[in-house]
């Protein structure tokens, strides 16, 4: 099983429109892990001759993100919650999908169904997009094609409501939650002992008032990531405040920042 990062930054992206950071300003070295569209990443797993491409969200940049990573078409997709950063690419996907005669299930919780369908209307009542789109509202849990899917309603913070998945295939265990501010208990028991932890962190210290967050900051994460002991954890939806040779050193041996393009191999 293999875990692709399309995107790992925050709705902003990095470098941001205008800004002359000094992380900003590094994209253009070379070698740079500082580059980061919006957040998502794919799931690739099954046997060879019958693997499966699951999308984890879809970003305004999504055409760009796949075809770098040469994917596609795509099985299923998943999607966290309806900010812009990620689910506005559903629209290019569903074209792209049309082409190749593949219609596309997206999983998610009744609620964030309905707030897609409520913002990409067009997609719904165009008959062309009828044909591809398969809206596949799930309670608490999900099978697709031997992978099982757990649905994790999560405090987003000013974000409001967002969910995170944990995603098991044979015996391993995988955790994606990209917008959390606060871990619940029914969270925390969750995410324990998973084989990979994915968290959203988008500073690396945050210093203003919880009411004015959505997401945690790397040292909270961390402290996090400490108490439900993953085998290895990755950090996305990180914004231009977090320099990625910078903070890397800082980060406990198991724990690492991830980059756009980064492929992580998870044994079965």
């Amino acid at each position: 099983m293999e875990l692709i990062f399309l995107g790992t930054g925050d709705e902003h992206g990095v470098p941001r429109i205008g800004c002359e950071c000094a992380v900003c300003r590094n994209v253009l070295s070379p070698g740079s892990r500082n580059y980061r569209t919006g957040p998502a990443a794919v799931l690739r797993y099954g046997p060879s001759y019958g693997q499966r491409l699951v999308l984890l969200d879809v970003p305004p940049e999504l055409r760009l993100q796949v075809t770098n990573q040469h994917l596609g078409p795509f099985d299923a997709l998943l999607l966290t919650h309806t900010h812009d950063a990620h689910f506005l690419g559903l629209g290019p996907l569903l074209t792209a999908q049309r082409e190749t005669g593949r219609p596309l299930p997206v999983h998610a919780p009744p609620q964030v169904l309905d707030d897609a369908r409520e913002r990409l209307a067009y997609l719904w009542n165009d008959k062309t997009y009828r044909r591809i789109l398969q809206p596949e509202p799930m309670g608490t849990t999900a099978d697709l094609w031997g992978l099982s899917v757990q649905a994790l309603r999560v405090d987003h913070g000013l974000g409001g409501t967002a969910y995170g998945y944990v995603l098991s295939y044979d015996d391993t265990r995988l955790g994606y939650v990209s917008d959390m501010l606060r871990a619940t208990p029914e969270v925390r028991r969750a995410l324990s002992g998973l084989d990979v932890l994915v968290l959203g962190a988008s500073h690396y210290y945050e210093g203003i008032e919880m009411w004015k967050r959505s997401v945690m900051d790397v040292m909270t994460a961390v402290e996090l990531i400490r108490e439900l002991s993953p085998r290895r954890a990755f950090l996305t939806h990180l914004s231009h405040t977090v320099d990625y040779d910078e903070v890397a050193e800082r980060l406990p041996a198991s724990t690492m920042l991830a980059y756009d393009g980064l492929v992580v191999e998870v044994p079965t």
